[in-house]
């Protein structure tokens, strides 16, 4: 066998090195990119927000200046209007405010006729006219405070904007205006002196893009335009944000928040090269620490692979070589002349040892078919006890129904189990569990079958029962297992019990129902004082027998048309008109709530039908309304999620509407989040098919199940209902910024919001507040029959 040492340049550690550091430098360059674009989108973002913050605060700086000028005109205005007869001392206040407060370059008075009083005191043109002014007229349709936009004023000598105010006599009416001129170069002081940087300013622009305020006053004086360097519309669109833009062959950076009082927008910007001047000093650091990590670790790869592989390898292979010189049936021919090669020729001998290996692979099977007959053991019993477990009694349960042995279930759960677990550990607990386990198994004959339910309950299963009489015998030597203390580590412990007890067939013939009937005697029996055990008694079936008379009730009531429908106004908030209303449900000859009977019609599959009937009584009732009026009035229905099974429903629904002339954006469909809960997809599908036919889509009671946002994302919602719990909830304790913070973001997403349950004058005022769109509630109507619609319709609410 050849021994010769592998030529280093055939050496497989040599191209497993190179490999290596050819890895590093792509990975050391990659970091590098990585930690660059990481500082540059970090800096960026930095430079973003201080712009951001200076802006907001600029706006505050103006917002106090205008508060400043109007609270001015508002002092005014409050002695003029006592001196309104007498333009001498009109014109004495108006010099005496003007000396007072500087910031106005000009404060006049214009009345209804046309006269103009002014200090300081213009020579204006002939053919001047206040009444034609744009401050004037803006001033009188507004009927309040008003600001200007920039313009000339009338000997077009200065750039300014005006703050007017209309003046009114003692009856009301407006009989002329206040008003007060602000230079822009007074304005531009109020942001001037803020420096971003060395090379960063502030300035403003006004609705049409005209520089109203900067540092450089002759772009103001020129009246410069931002449109010719970005895109002021969109920007004059949002409420705050950043941009990057060119100007004069450099890069900026900036922010902007609006001015609404000035429908203007205030602008912080830095240049980019200011701002990035850390990072390209950044850039050359990189540059040279990973130039230098790189060759630190080629020299460390080499020195440990020599070290820590490379000579411990040919060590290795000269062993194995040694090894492999006896005689060995199976032999490998390989001619590679590195260490895999060598490698291969020393297999050989190790060969030998995998056919002592499936030797011992034989005995592991044997172990394995063990261990299975182990786990079949474990799936049917409870590891603890030793019982039989859950899955094992429901199998014998089953056996017996089969057979229709009389048998009866008992569930026995301890009284006071999780006491001793808090109090002694848990280990005394399952030490008990499994002395009670023991007794139980010892203390009954063939026909009674126990099992661990799980935690501290057990079951019981008694066969060939045919009196209560019986059943009781094995409660009372039930009752005796625990009579005496049970004794762990000279620890007594008492065990108390409760009983619920089930019997087939009286009670069911279904296995999960004896179960479960055992179950709720049990926890029944927990809230008595006096017994310990409680059968399965007519107080449950009652429940079960109410629900069939309300099932036969609606199934008659479907047939002989005795339901109604009712209506609730939905009152938009700005114009206290109603513009929807949402369908009720009612049994005509029956007080029974809808929150009884709808849940049985779903549960017995009869709210397919009755959803049917609803959809056309509402359809032909729109047709009425649509005829009687000329605006048009949407109206809303429920939608439950057993109607996802009525497949016909979308061809029904959109025949309906074509039958009576009825457009399907006036019909609404209400769906709770419940519809999208298990049956995701299908409801999905479902409801696409509805939109597409041109029916709106509302959110029904948000706030009383998961309120996931998710939906929202993939199903066309025309408006959200918020529920009256929800409402009640945050109204109630002031907590006004969840509810306001919920309909901004409903807003966002273009969905008018709907407040469900308001019956207080409160709560409505409190809504205005919040920006919500209607209102539905007791407070302006309970749900109506349908020949009272129109009475409603004439109301105006608000």
């Amino acid at each position: 066998m050849n021994n010769k040492q592998v030529k280093w340049y055939n050496s497989l550690i040599v191209k497993v090195n190179w490999a290596i550091i050819f890895i590093i430098i792509i990975f050391v360059a990659l970091l590098s990119w990585s930690l660059n674009n990481l500082f540059s989108e970090e800096l960026s973002g930095q430079v973003r927000e201080v712009n951001l913050e200076i802006a907001k605060a600029l706006k505050n700086n103006v917002n106090n200046f205008l508060d400043n000028t109007e609270n001015i005109i508002y002092l005014t205005a409050s002695f003029l209007e006592k001196r309104l007869d007498n333009d001498q001392e009109i014109l004495s206040l108006l010099e005496s405010i003007k000396k007072e407060y500087s910031q106005l370059k000009y404060l006049y008075y214009a009345d209804e006729n046309g006269q103009m009083l002014m200090y300081p005191d213009i020579n204006l043109k002939a053919d001047y006219n206040p009444k034609t002014r744009n401050w004037y007229q803006k001033a009188v349709e507004q009927e309040k405070m008003i600001w200007t936009d920039s313009y000339l004023d009338a000997n077009e000598e200065y750039l300014m904007i005006t703050a007017a105010l209309p003046i009114r006599n003692n009856q009301g009416e407006i009989i002329g205006v206040l008003a007060g001129d602000i230079l822009l170069e007074q304005l531009s002081d109020t942001i001037a002196n803020k420096k971003i940087g060395k090379t960063g300013y502030a300035f403003i622009a006004n609705q049409s893009g005209e520089v109203i305020a900067h540092p450089d006053r002759s772009l103001i004086e020129n009246r410069f335009n931002i449109n010719k360097i970005i895109d002021y519309h969109k920007i004059s669109q949002s409420k705050s944000g950043s941009l990057r833009y060119k100007n004069n062959g450099d890069y900026k950076l900036a922010s902007f928040v609006s001015l609404e009082r000035l429908n203007s927008t205030v602008f912080a910007q830095i240049k980019s090269e200011e701002a990035f001047s850390v990072r390209n000093k950044l850039e050359f650091i990189i540059f040279e620490i990973s130039l230098l990590i790189i060759v630190i670790l080629i020299i460390t790869v080499f020195l440990i692979n020599k070290k820590y592989l490379l000579d411990p390898l040919h060590n290795l292979i000269d062993k194995i070589m040694k090894v492999a010189n006896g005689d060995f049936e199976v032999n490998i021919s390989e001619t590679r002349d590195d260490e895999i090669g060598k490698l291969s020729q020393s297999f050989n001998y190790m060969t030998g040892e995998i056919s002592a290996a499936y030797q011992q692979l034989e005995a592991y099977n044997q172990e394995i078919t063990n261990l299975s007959e182990d786990l079949k053991h474990q799936a049917n019993h409870d590891p603890l006890t030793g019982l039989a477990n859950r899955r094992k009694f429901m199998k014998k349960l089953k056996d017996v129904l089969k057979k229709k042995t009389k048998a009866a279930v008992i569930l026995l759960d301890f009284d006071n189990f999780k006491e001793i677990n808090d109090t002694v550990g848990h280990v005394y607990g399952d030490q008990l569990l499994k002395k009670f386990s023991q007794l139980l198994l010892s203390s009954f004959n063939d026909n009674v079958f126990v099992a661990r339910y799980g935690g501290d309950e057990f079951l019981l299963l008694i066969e060939n029962i045919n009196s209560k009489e019986e059943i009781e015998k094995y409660i009372k030597k039930l009752k005796e297992i625990v009579s005496e203390p049970f004794l762990i580590d000279k620890n007594e412990f008492y065990l108390d019990f409760s009983l619920g007890i089930s019997c087939y067939p009286k009670d069911s013939s279904n296995s999960y129902e004896l179960i479960t009937m055992a179950d709720t005697a049990m926890y029944q029996v927990k809230e008595l004082s006096n017994k310990y055990y409680l059968f399965y008694t007519s107080e449950i079936f009652n429940k079960i027998k109410d629900k069939k008379i309300i099932r036969e009730i609606l199934r008659r009531a479907v047939k002989n048309n005795a339901f109604e429908l009712k209506y609730q106004p939905q009152v938009n908030i700005a114009s206290g008109e109603i513009e929807s209303f949402e369908a009720l449900l009612r049994l005509k000859e029956h007080n029974i709530s809808p929150a009884k009977f709808i849940p049985v019609a779903e549960e017995s599959g009869q709210i397919i039908e009755i959803g049917r009937w609803v959809t056309e009584k509402v359809i032909k009732d729109l047709a009425i309304l649509q005829n009687l009026r000329n605006k048009p009035i949407k109206i809303s229905l429920n939608f439950s999620v057993q109607q996802l099974n009525d497949m016909d429903y979308i061809d029904f629904i959109a025949e309906k509407l074509k039958e009576n002339e009825v457009d399907s954006k006036y019909l609404e469909i209400e769906i709770t989040e419940s519809l999208l809960i298990n049956q995701k997809e299908k409801a999905l599908n479902y409801l696409r098919k509805l939109s597409d036919l041109g029916i709106k889509l509302a959110l029904d009671d948000f706030g009383t199940g998961y309120s996931s946002l998710s939906y929202l994302t993939y199903i066309s919602f025309a408006k959200v209902k918020l529920d009256k719990v929800l409402i009640e909830k945050f109204l109630e304790y002031e907590n006004l910024k969840t509810i306001n913070s919920l309909i901004s973001l409903f807003h966002s997403l273009d969905l008018p919001v709907v407040a469900e349950g308001v019956e207080k004058r409160e709560q409505l005022n409190k809504l205005k507040t919040v920006d919500c769109d209607y209102i539905q509630g007791y407070l302006f109507s309970r749900a109506v029959p349908f020949v009272e619609i129109e009475e409603l319709l004439e109301q105006k609410f608000v």
